[in-house]
């Protein structure tokens, strides 16, 4: 089970969602719930765009395969991958900020070799939160046996205006989004590469069908709450009784920040753009 979307989507929830319905979510989380273990090995910019087109994931696959299972030792190109990674993130970092520099690439390091925490019977299934994992999609599904995306959706415009543009900067140009020199032109470019990274998800969601992909939005999830969450009881093959239902349902909460678009001008954003937000449902 992989939950991914564009950075500040809402997939926090969804991790105390599935928390709570007892999946197995990894040992090495930051605040937001994102597996900081896929951070250290994806997450690096020119590492990933340079190999984005060939594909090459699978030794990061299985190193993180074995952070859960613990089935068999690492092998020597998987070492020598995960070598490599620490070392990249030790000098560059995760994003245009540069954090994740220095020791902190090595304590990830470290918790991914770690025998002290194991996915077992107890755990409904296993999987992990990071957003970035929207771009590995297939990849992932190749990978993988059994494996589940759930792919969490936020009002564009909203999402245009958030402090939160790691992926821009970081993956903009991946879709052909320049990186905005002027801190004026970030929410024109967010929104840009928000319609394109969906778009491309959605288009990937197509070919896995609904057994495995699953779109979330996260609006209606605060608002139609009910609902939702049976959606993506399906989704997951849970049956929820009564009580626990009840309990899931009271996790997701409105935002103070949603429709803080109102409050800022969109009239040089692309009609062809705002027409995509309304295909998914979001009015403005």
């Amino acid at each position: 089970m992989v939950i991914g979307g564009v950075g500040g989507s809402g997939t926090r929830v969804v991790v105390e969602i599935l928390t709570a319905l007892g999946y197995y979510l990894g040992n090495d989380l930051n605040g937001p719930g994102d597996y900081l273990g896929y951070t250290l090995l994806f997450k690096r910019r020119n590492w990933f765009i340079r190999n984005f087109e060939k594909k090459c994931f699978e030794p990061a696959f299985r190193i993180i395969q074995e952070s859960f299972l613990h089935e068999s030792p690492l092998s020597v190109r998987e070492l020598w991958f995960l070598t490599n990674a620490t070392f990249s993130m030790a000098l560059h970092g995760h994003n245009h900020l540069r954090e994740g520099r220095g020791w902190w690439a090595v304590n990830r390091a470290q918790r991914l070799l770690s025998q002290n925490t194991v996915f077992s019977s107890a755990y409904r299934g296993w999987g992990w939160k990071e957003p970035n994992t929207h771009l590995v999609i297939t990849e992932m599904n190749n990978y993988f046996k059994n494996f589940k995306y759930i792919h969490v959706i936020r009002h564009g415009l909203d999402m245009a205006f958030s402090e939160n543009q790691q992926q821009l900067f970081n993956w903009g140009p991946l879709f052909g989004v320049g990186i905005p020199a002027f801190k004026d032109h970030i929410p024109l470019a967010s929104f840009q590469y928000w319609v394109k990274a969906n778009k491309a998800a959605l288009e990937t969601g197509k070919s896995l069908g609904t057994r495995k992909f699953h779109l979330l939005n996260f609006d209606k999830l605060c608002t139609d709450t009910k609902h939702e969450v049976e959606k993506l009881g399906i989704f997951l093959g849970v049956d929820f009784e009564r009580t626990f239902y009840q309990k899931v349902c009271e996790l997701p909460k409105t935002p103070a920040s949603s429709g803080r678009y109102k409050q800022n001008d969109i009239s040089n954003f692309p009609d062809d753009d705002l027409a995509f937000l309304e295909e998914l449902g979001f009015g403005y």
